[in-house]
């Protein structure tokens, strides 16, 4: 009977150094402002995927964008970005598709909720869908700008859907088509506003010093590097002369950051601000500063792309435009539907311009 008994101890003892050091189901392993894996379509980059006629969506990043408290640092001992290489050459586009059966997938950071951002571009999505002749588009978030271009480059969406600087440091690494950009209200450019609380220790720029402010993404325009350009013509670098700065990937996560006084100052889009109906930022907020004009946002394919997918995409994009605003029906209480012009490389020199000069400074997370 010893000679059973003995190795059923063994076994037992190992089994339950198993069961103490296992993580217990759906804990997080990352770091505290991870990013949940649950219902996301790839694992690789966290990418999420939304049809446009679903009736319900889910918002992952609700907690993220609501909570003041989480902000996220810049990450230490982050380094300049490498020098700019010289553009790859020109790639042959791939075979035409049957459009017929083709899901188109466009790529978009979370710049809102998930859920808000859905209700935003879903009449848009719908007239894409109709006008292309294709059973379905669909809607793949990324975290950030980098990792939205990253899924381009793979292949795994057809278009995406960033800002201007994006595109202009995405093009340095990949073989990046611009095709159309967007015009919110009629206007062809945005700008970037510094913000702090009226009754707060920062009333100007140079108060910045010694504070803590929170920008957007490292590879925002209006939210970083447009206000990076603007900081280093007045001889103040953020990141040596702030106390803390942090990237909160969300323009209205930086409001909501500023308005509870969790940051001395912040950085977002402009209509962040103006659009805002808290009630709060009119009596509250107070505009430090404005930012040079930044040409709007920009729907990018790779240069392989299947050129009867994208002129047909572009075809659409811009039929958009003729239709007017009555074709994609009541925005509600949220902002007109965008329309577009046809983009060119040389609707980027201004954006190339202000990436030359804060290259050396910027942070690359």
């Amino acid at each position: 009977m010893s000679t059973i008994v003995q190795p059923l101890r063994w076994l037992c003892l190992i089994l339950a150094l198993f069961l103490v050091t296992a993580p217990l189901p759906g804990h997080a392993q990352g770091g505290e402002y991870s990013f949940p894996d649950e219902g996301y379509s790839s694992g690789e980059t966290g990418e999420a995927s939304y049809v446009d006629d679903e009736p319900v969506f889910e918002d992952y990043t609700s907690q993220y964008e609501s909570d003041p408290d989480a902000l996220v640092e810049e990450a230490e001992g982050a380094t300049e970005p490498p020098p700019a290489s010289p553009p790859p050459a020109p790639i042959e586009p791939r075979p035409p598709v049957d459009l017929a059966r083709k899901a188109v997938m466009i790529g978009r950071t979370p710049y809102l909720s998930l859920k808000e951002m859905m209700r935003q571009v879903a009449p848009l999505f719908a007239f894409l869908k109709k006008e292309m002749g294709v059973p379905e588009v669909r809607l793949v978030t990324g975290k950030d700008y980098a990792s939205v271009l990253a899924t381009l480059e793979r292949g795994n969406i057809d278009f995406a859907w960033v800002g201007p600087m994006a595109y202009v440091i995405g093009r340095e690494k990949g073989n990046l088509m611009p095709l159309a950009m967007a015009r919110h209200l009629g206007e062809a450019s945005y700008r970037g506003v510094f913000i702090a609380r009226k009754d707060g220790p920062v009333q100007g720029l140079d108060d910045i010093r010694g504070r803590t402010i929170g920008f957007v993404d490292p590879e925002s325009a209006s939210g970083y590097l447009y206000p990076l350009y603007l900081l280093q013509r007045v001889k103040i670098d953020p990141h040596k002369a702030c106390k803390k700065v942090y990237f909160l990937k969300k323009h209205d996560a930086v409001l909501q950051a500023v308005l509870a006084g969790k940051l001395d100052a912040g950085v977002c889009l402009e209509a962040t601000v103006t659009g805002s109906t808290d009630p709060r930022v009119k009596g509250q907020i107070l505009v430090l500063g404005r930012t040079d004009p930044v040409p709007s946002d920009v729907l990018v394919c790779r240069q392989d792309c299947p050129v009867n997918l994208r002129e047909a995409f572009l075809a659409a994009l811009l039929k958009r435009t003729a239709t007017g605003s009555a074709a994609l029906g009541d925005p509600g209480d949220g902002p007109p539907p965008p329309t577009f012009a046809p983009a060119t490389e040389a609707d980027f020199q201004s954006v190339q311009a202000v990436w030359n000069a804060v290259r050396k400074v910027a942070r690359h997370l």
